[in-house]
C-alpha cells in the first residue's frame, strides 16, 4: 500500500510539473510573438520589442516569473528570445528554465 501511495503521489506531481511547464511556456512564447510583432513594425526597434516582451510576462506571468531576460537580435529576420524560471510545484528548488524565441520578417 506504501509503494501505492508513493507511485500515485509521484505521478501527480509529474502532471503538476508538467502543467506548469507547458503554462509557462505559452505565457513566455506569447510575450515573445508580441515583442517580435512590435519589433518587426516599420516604425519599431529592438528596445521596443524588449520592453513590450517585459510588460507582457509581468502583466501575465506576475510573481512566478524568475530572472526574465529578453534578448533582440536585428536584422532582415527579428528574433525575440525570452527566457524566465519558474518555481516547481514543491517549490523554487525544483523549478525549471523554459527559454522560447519568436522570428518575424522585418517590414520595410
Amino acid at each position: 500500500m506504501l509503494f501505492g501511495f508513493v507511485a500515485v503521489l509521484f505521478t501527480l506531481l509529474l502532471i503538476f510539473e508538467a502543467a506548469t511547464y507547458w503554462h509557462a511556456r505559452n505565457v513566455l512564447d506569447e510575450a515573445a510573438a508580441e515583442g517580435a510583432r512590435v519589433a518587426a513594425a516599420f516604425d519599431g526597434t529592438c528596445a521596443d520589442g524588449v520592453t513590450a516582451s517585459r510588460r507582457l510576462v509581468s502583466e501575465t506571468a506576475g510573481s512566478w516569473a524568475n530572472g526574465v531576460e529578453v534578448t533582440c537580435a536585428d536584422g532582415p529576420m527579428i528574433t525575440v528570445m525570452v527566457t524566465a524560471g519558474t518555481p516547481g510545484v514543491l517549490g523554487n528548488a525544483f523549478g525549471f528554465r523554459v527559454r522560447v524565441s519568436e522570428s518575424v520578417p522585418k517590414e520595410r
